[in-house]
């Protein structure tokens, strides 16, 4: 004797409602990632460029570098412009501010209770991370699928998405 299972509407509507949210989870959560990584580095490159500029600028005071004048003041003004022109500390300070909207749509995804996830909310989701999408600069496509294959592993699902080769991984923060 063999049973059939049947699904009833309201299950398949429960089910698509649930993979939705999921969905819109997921997005976010590959947001978050990637806005973090982006202002870890431009957190880094403007550090790196401060920092090189003092040692160069202390550099002045010693004897052996005084004969190098023209070089070491023109590295100083070469630092100090890639800072000026990129605008590390504006990149990060973006960047922290979508992460930290992306981690606030996670929580208000989070602490909907089972029992009151709805289309309307799933929709609200959705909305509000469109929303964040377009005050988002252009994204780095390897970037996003690291972000996307990071999250498949700490949701159970690594093969979901293919891991970029480790020369794409390299540069994935200027491509």
């Amino acid at each position: 004797m063999t049973e059939q299972i049947t699904v009833s509407d309201e299950d398949a509507e429960w089910a698509d409602l649930w993979k939705r949210r999921s969905d819109a989870h997921n997005r976010v959560m590959v947001s978050l990632r990637y806005h973090r990584k982006r202002q870890r580095f431009f957190d880094l490159l403007d550090k790196l460029t401060k920092a090189a500029t003092v040692l160069l600028g202390a550099s002045l005071l010693g004897e052996a570098v005084k004969a190098n004048l023209p070089l070491v003041a023109s590295a100083i003004s070469g630092l100090g412009l890639l800072a000026l022109v990129f605008g590390y500390g504006d990149r990060k300070q973006a960047h922290k501010e979508l992460a930290e909207a992306a981690a606030l749509l996670v929580a208000k995804i989070e602490e909907t209770a089972t029992a009151d996830i709805s289309d309307e909310a799933v929709a609200k989701w959705e909305a509000e991370h469109s929303r964040l999408n377009a005050k988002e600069p252009p994204a780095l496509k390897t970037l996003v699928i690291i972000c996307e294959w990071e999250q498949a592993c700490a949701t159970g699902n690594p093969k979901h998405i293919r891991r970029p080769c480790w020369v794409f991984r390299l540069f994935a923060d200027f491509v």
